[in-house]
């Protein structure tokens, strides 16, 4: 079960992170293993949140996966929780942290915790999971700079 987190101040305010992470049909233009990428149905649960339904198909050459998970966006734009529902996942939660510094820079933390239901799958992610989890931030951030 790999468990990833990172902390970084960046450049960039809160509701620049924020809406760049909840951005979740752009995430096939940047994200790097991300195919397809797209949000399925908006709903506002409560006054202090909204609940997305989105599909991202996830894969690198013949291993290919869609998957459906639920999110959760803050409407003070705080943070964004993620759990999967359906897909190769056994389970998935990742959680980002929004938090304002000043107004041109906020400081964001990533966690994600998950494991595979395709075990050759699971076990090449694991092996790979540190690499591929510090270019799945880096890719955020690149996205940041190319935007803002």
């Amino acid at each position: 079960m790999p468990n990833q987190q990172e902390k970084k101040i960046v450049p960039y305010s809160k509701e620049q992170m924020f809406d760049l992470v909840s951005d979740i049909d752009s995430y096939k233009e940047f994200l790097p293993w991300c195919n397809d990428s797209k949000i399925i149905s908006r709903k506002k649960n409560n006054p202090d949140k909204e609940v997305l339904t989105a599909d991202l198909e996830i894969g690198y050459d013949q291993f290919v996966y869609t998957y459906r998970s639920e999110v959760h966006l803050s409407n003070d734009k705080d943070y964004i929780y993620v759990k999967n529902v359906d897909g190769p996942f056994h389970y998935l939660k990742n959680k980002w942290n929004f938090t304002e510094i000043n107004e041109s820079s906020c400081e964001i933390e990533f966690e994600i915790d998950f494991e595979l239901n395709v075990s050759f799958f699971d076990i090449l992610m694991k092996k790979f999971f540190d690499l591929a989890f510090k270019k799945m931030v880096d890719a955020f951030l690149n996205r940041a700079q190319e935007i803002y």
